[in-house]
């Protein structure tokens, strides 16, 4: 098999890096530890960013199986709730950023113990196996980029339309909580899109998290600058070598804070700045199911206004 320059160029890539973390451990360098921060910024922020996703999901599902069982009010009260809440995740995200600058301190056994590690090593491995290993494995991870090809795209216009048509005819019959499954499953195309896009941008930032392993920051980046850069397909070791740096790292990041590695014990201090992330993605996630379910309500920034002028009206009467 002949190797083009991009091969040549990946394998002295591989080689020089792999070397270079050979040096970095046998010598025990610590100060690139502090670049996992990075790393867990970036897993914090898609996790934040899908935990909208996840509530979406959830009422879409419960709507699902009470559809023909409630009105059109019970559906304006779900839809309240549903607003509400973002909000509350929002507030909750502000609660784990103090509690985690004034740490309880979880005990080294028990159930509290268990139930830390295990939301912490789910949290991780969801993540790494929903946005990247299996996205890798079904050669659908660039897509998300690039927004897939033009028969994704018309596929994709076509169910919009088709969701359209349906929402009016369940409207038209008065099918209030079916209407409004029609909205419901769009948004959560659309959160899904997102997150997925989030995932591939962040590659950079959880490249430069990975500099204590340069073979998987080159890997990255190389492959983030293949998708953003020169637009160029990634060959099928690329995506190998993307699919096994993400195990890795995933393995990594979980065994580091079940066995108290320095990888996570290194940065056990900064926490906050975690959690500040998740706020991020939180807030994130928010703003586009607002935006996006006020577009889908015909719902604009004038009618809010007017509305809000409306009851500061009725106020100063009253």
């Amino acid at each position: 098999m002949k190797l083009d320059k991009f091969d040549i160029f990946y394998i002295i890539g591989l080689i020089g890096t792999t070397v270079f973390m050979i040096w970095l451990l046998l010598f025990g360098t610590t100060v690139l530890l502090f670049s996992n921060l990075i790393f867990f910024w970036a897993a914090k922020l898609l996790s934040g960013f899908g935990l909208i996703l996840t509530v979406t999901t959830a009422f879409l599902f419960i709507l699902d199986l009470i559809a023909d069982k409630i009105g059109e009010k019970e559906v304006r009260i779900f839809i309240i709730i549903q607003i509400i809440i973002p909000v509350l995740l929002i507030i909750f995200g502000i609660y784990r950023i103090i509690s985690s600058l004034t740490p309880s301190g979880t005990p080294d056994t028990g159930f509290a113990y268990i139930m830390d590690l295990a939301l912490y090593i789910f949290g991780i491995a969801s993540i790494t196996l929903s946005l990247y290993i299996v996205p890798l494995i079904k050669e659908e991870f660039e897509d998300a980029a690039t927004g897939g090809g033009l028969f994704t795209r018309i596929k994709r216009g076509a169910k919009n339309v088709g969701r359209k048509v349906k929402k009016k005819y369940f409207a038209f019959r008065k099918q209030y909580a079916k209407a409004h499954i029609q909205d419901q499953t769009t948004l959560k195309e659309i959160l899904t899109i997102w997150r997925h896009k989030l995932a591939v941008y962040l590659l950079i930032p959880i490249g430069i998290g990975s500099l204590l392993f340069p073979p998987i920051t080159f890997i990255s980046i190389v492959f983030w600058i293949k998708i953003f850069i020169t637009d160029d397909d990634p060959k099928v070791y690329e995506r190998i070598g993307l699919l096994v740096s993400m195990i890795f790292m995933v393995f990594i990041a979980s065994l580091s804070y079940l066995l108290e590695w320095e990888f996570y014990t290194a940065i056990a201090q900064y926490t906050w700045t975690i959690e500040i992330f998740y706020l991020i993605g939180i807030i994130g996630s928010t703003i586009i199911f607002i935006y996006q379910f006020a577009q889908l309500k015909g719902v604009t920034l004038l009618d809010v206004k007017a509305k809000i002028g409306e009851i500061g009206a009725k106020g100063e009467e009253d």
